[in-house]
């Protein structure tokens, strides 16, 4: 039965789907838009979100690009660091954060995101560090432990 009126079915469907978009065809009055040439359709500027058909927003995902940069710490201590332009900062080296009592610079976490993830896209991976548990603390506290890759990214444009 399927397969003989399958067309209608189908025609059916798209009338039911087409009727709740909010179109009543009790309206006399017919309005079309002329199409503009040349326009953009989506402004440069619009960032944040793009309406889909049907009115609903889509969120716009944009990939954070990741650089190589420095940063120094309140004590003047200099770091090789990774730059967002999400807004967030990795050391590119997590065991630069080894050294107990070692103060980060603000803002800056230990552990870098994966290479080629969409945190960091354009960075790649250049080798593992692998960090020796300290024994004067105990394992839960000894987050630094273990072996963690070390991510390399382009050089921050200026």
């Amino acid at each position: 039965m399927f397969k003989k009126h399958w067309k209608k079915i189908a025609l059916a469907l798209a009338g039911l789907f087409w009727a709740s978009c909010g179109d009543d065809g009790s309206s006399d009055e017919v309005s079309m838009f002329a199409p503009e040439y040349g326009v953009q359709v989506m402004p440069s500027d619009s960032i944040g979100g793009a309406v889909c058909l049907y009115g609903v927003e889509a969120p716009v995902k944009w990939a954070a690009l990741c650089y190589n940069d420095t940063a120094v710490n309140e004590s003047g201590k200099v770091f090789k660091i990774i730059d967002c332009t999400d807004g967030n900062k990795y050391l590119r080296d997590p065991s630069a954060a080894g050294a107990e009592g070692v103060e980060l610079p603000e803002g800056v976490q230990v552990f870098a995101p994966k290479a080629g993830s969409d945190k960091a896209p354009n960075c790649t991976e250049n080798g593992d560090v692998c960090i020796e548990r300290n024994p004067y603390i105990s394992e839960e506290l000894d987050s630094l432990a273990g072996c963690h890759p070390i991510i390399d990214c382009p050089e921050k444009p200026n």
